[in-house]
């Protein structure tokens, strides 16, 4: 069984750190805030397609389902972020991505994201705010847009001095 690289490690951390601080942020904060994880999601799925996507989502989706006060059905993040890594790792190209394109493949993240999150507080009788969902979306693409390509660059040199 192979051991971890420093690419994993990192990612790891930034899937941890953004998720508490998600979670502590929007226990103190009235505002509508940015999904934090997604972009540490959307740079992996870029860099290595649907099946890593997927599962780097299913594992920032735990980790936020886990941490309290915890997702309101257990699991729907973990599913939620896994379809929004799926969805970006189908957006993945060879070489360097141009900005736009990175920005398209956050946003369609960040609607799924969501939309997903739509469904869960429709289904389990939790309040709907469409306006807040929209601003939501919004802050999460921009979000992505903004973080997506330094850690894609970050993780790049991660996984070229793991090469070496």
């Amino acid at each position: 069984m192979s051991r971890p690289g420093p690419a994993s490690l990192v990612r790891f951390t930034l899937l941890l750190l953004m998720a508490v601080v998600s979670v502590t942020t929007a226990s103190h904060a009235p505002l509508v805030l940015p999904d934090l994880v997604l972009p540490v999601v959307v740079a992996s799925a870029l860099l290595a397609g649907p099946s890593r996507g997927a599962m780097v989502g299913l594992g920032g989706g735990w980790l936020v389902d886990l941490l309290p006060p915890g997702s309101s059905v257990l699991g729907s993040a973990a599913l939620m972020y896994a379809a929004a890594g799926l969805l970006a790792g189908a957006g993945r190209r060879e070489g360097q991505q141009p900005f736009g394109w990175v920005t398209l493949v956050g946003a369609a993240s960040a609607a799924v994201a969501t939309l997903g999150r739509l469904v869960v507080a429709a289904l389990s009788g939790g309040s709907l705010d469409p306006r807040a969902a929209a601003v939501g979306w919004v802050l999460s693409a921009v979000w992505c847009a903004l973080l997506v390509p330094p850690l894609v660059t970050l993780e790049r040199r991660f996984s070229a001095r793991r090469m070496r």
